[in-house]
């Protein structure tokens, strides 16, 4: 990935579109036969998966959060990070959901009044356990500890406007879109959602952008979930994204890249090993 890290007098706004943009008058061509042999793979190690478990056990549901990690899998795997409506990891989980729920806004209003107030009011309107749970714990600091969660959002606000350029309704962006590649006939559901998609897919075309927003995620982590998103894509729709592009909220960095088939087929290879530590776990 070009990684840029912003310089006095650059107007990101114009560099990130650019990036976005680059080659648009000619999308990247795969073969047709790609999404089939990656799912092929991943059948293969869900299918172990579930031999082992057993078929009656319950779905087996992974997000990206898991997927990516260097470690191997557990046989219980579970969700994690949230125990009703208690945030377990707070801080950084905190910072990142109202970052993301100031992304969305930013994205389709073009506008950010009061960061808190505006993430919160979103995260409000959201039915969804990480959602109560981030307002939860909000509405019980006190007064000290929410005016300094407000300042540190604010900076992080103040990235995304700097950072996020205006899109055109044509290019059809839709934010906090989620993707599920269904394996063993459902019983190992790998599962994600992109910050942000543009364009349409177009059979036999790579015709999608998609953008990536950490807050205080590791870049190389962040680049790493957009690859499996990327591989899910593949699967979803039988063509890749031609583009991904990541933004920084924390430290103003940005950098895109193109999608290649071999980041495909070693993210493949990844999430095909942690299904295969699973099973391990589980026989």
């Amino acid at each position: 990935m070009v990684l840029v890290t912003p310089q006095a007098g650059l107007d990101e706004k114009a560099e990130v579109l650019a990036l976005l943009r680059q080659g648009s008058g000619e999308r990247p061509r795969f073969d047709p036969g790609l999404a089939g042999g990656l799912r092929a793979w991943l059948e293969d190690a869900a299918s172990l998966v579930v031999r082992v478990r057993g078929e009656d056990s319950p779905a087996l549901h992974l997000g990206t959060g898991q997927l990516i990690a260097d470690e191997p899998l557990s046989a219980g795997v579970e969700r994690v990070g949230f125990a009703g409506s208690e945030l377990k990891v707070a801080g950084a989980a905190v910072i990142s959901s109202l970052v993301h729920a100031l992304f969305r806004q930013l994205v389709v209003t073009g506008t950010l009044d009061e960061p808190l107030g505006d993430a919160l009011g979103a995260l409000g309107a959201e039915d969804g356990t990480k959602a109560r749970a981030v307002l939860a714990y909000v509405q019980h600091l006190d007064a000290s500890e929410r005016g300094l969660l407000a300042g540190e959002l604010a900076e992080h606000a103040h990235q995304l406007r700097t950072l996020t350029p205006p899109l055109q309704p044509g290019w059809l962006p839709r934010t906090d879109e989620r993707v599920a590649v269904p394996l063993a006939g459902g019983r190992v559901v790998l599962h994600g959602r992109f910050d942000l998609l543009i364009g349409t897919p177009s059979p036999g075309v790579a015709s999608l952008c998609a953008v990536g927003v950490t807050a205080e995620e590791a870049w190389a982590a962040a680049r790493r979930r957009l690859h499996v998103l990327a591989l899910f894509e593949t699967i979803r729709h039988g063509m890749p994204p031609f583009r991904l592009a990541l933004l920084h909220s924390g430290d103003g960095r940005y950098g895109a890249e193109d999608v290649l088939e071999e980041h495909l087929r070693s993210v493949a290879e990844h999430v095909a090993d942690q299904l295969a530590g699973v099973a391990r776990a589980a026989d």
